[in-house]
């Protein structure tokens, strides 16, 4: 009889020790990695992007800057590894909070609450994904666009919902991003103004205007009535 196989996933340490040791050179350079991504997202939360140098994140990470380049090739690729991280963690909860059951303003209520106590339970990374990324360039700003976009499949779902349950009607794509976008600038200035520690002050606003958004029956095209007009 086979024994069952068994799964184990290996910790990547967030200390290396001191002198010769016996780690895994892979585990080593997952962990000089990981510190410097954390380094990135800490000092462009603190100082903003442009202010942070390499020599900022090596003494941050606790790295020489060999090690550094080892990673990468410059500050713009570490923070792009460093926002990619972000915006996969940030998408991947929303979608979890999205799945929940009731009617579209009990969802909104649940995952627009739930998406703002995540965004100030991780200041750092609401900073970072919000107020900095458009500092680093056009390449952040295409990465959180696409973000943007991957919000608006969940705001897509969430109307497609709302249309069975005869409390909306299913938005396009764009439609959702316009949503999103609207959504999106509301944290944005409450951050920008107030910071992380004051986003649940917005959440009556966000819920208000995701169930507005969610739940309005749109005109029909003025395309589509022309062309079913013509087809009497």
């Amino acid at each position: 009889m086979k024994k069952p196989s068994t799964t184990t996933t290996t910790v990547v340490p967030r200390i290396l020790p001191r002198g010769r040791h016996k780690l895994d050179p892979q585990l080593v350079a997952a962990s000089q990695r990981q510190r410097l991504l954390e380094a990135i997202t800490e000092l462009v939360a603190e100082k903003g992007y442009p202010d942070v140098t390499i020599g900022d994140i090596v003494a941050r990470a606790g790295t020489a800057k060999r090690t550094f380049y080892d990673h990468f090739a410059d500050k713009l690729q570490c923070f792009l590894a460093a926002l990619d991280g972000i915006t996969d963690q940030l998408v991947a909860s929303s979608a979890r909070l999205f799945k929940v059951s009731g009617t579209v303003r009990e969802r909104c209520e649940y995952s627009m609450r739930g998406y703002l106590e995540l965004l100030a339970s991780m200041p750092n990374t609401a900073k970072v994904f919000y107020l900095e990324a458009i500092a680093a360039g056009p390449e952040a700003a295409t990465c959180r666009q696409d973000v943007l976009l991957r919000f608006a499949r969940n705001i897509v779902a969430l109307s497609q919902a709302a249309s069975l349950a005869g409390e909306g009607q299913e938005l396009s794509e764009l439609h959702a991003l316009a949503v999103v976008g609207a959504l999106h600038q509301l944290i944005y200035g409450q951050l920008h103004e107030h910071g992380p520690d004051s986003l649940l002050e917005i959440a009556d606003d966000v819920v208000q205007l995701a169930v507005a958004f969610l739940t309005v029956r749109m005109p029909p095209a003025q395309a589509a009535v022309k062309r079913r007009r013509a087809s009497r």
